[in-house]
């Protein structure tokens, strides 16, 4: 009986060590993309820019994220959609000519893993 219960806890430990190493061999499969870069960067002020683009630390699915970017009073100012670029960690959004004041970029990431991610940051034009 006691050969029995040793083998027992001896595969129970063998298991856990199993489903830990899984777990340490694809820690990106159970990670939510977040932003690594932003341009213009948060609480930046900058001339009009021609395009926002954001960086992920992971891919993301084209369908499912997107970027807009408001201004102060709330009203959408981008007239095309975002687009994610070749390497899928990238969006970008082309800008009309922004007049000077608060900007809000607001950002959808939804990663290849369907981990869904969002916010939002500011930047200012002078």
């Amino acid at each position: 009986m006691i050969q029995s219960s040793r083998r027992n806890c001896l595969s129970l430990a063998f298991a856990a060590i199993v489903v830990f190493a899984l777990f340490l061999a694809v820690p990106s499969a159970f990670a939510h993309t977040h932003p690594e870069a932003m341009m213009p960067a948060a609480d930046s002020t900058v001339t009009s820019p021609s395009v926002v683009m954001m960086h992920f630390s992971g891919a993301i699915e084209p369908k499912f994220s997107h970027l807009t970017v408001t201004d102060a009073t709330g009203h959408v100012v981008n007239k095309d959609s975002s687009a994610v670029g070749g390497d899928a960690k990238s969006m970008t959004l082309a800008m009309p000519t922004l007049h000077p004041g608060v900007y809000i970029v607001n950002w959808v990431a939804v990663s290849v893993d369907s981990h869904r991610s969002q916010g939002e940051y500011k930047f200012t034009v002078k």
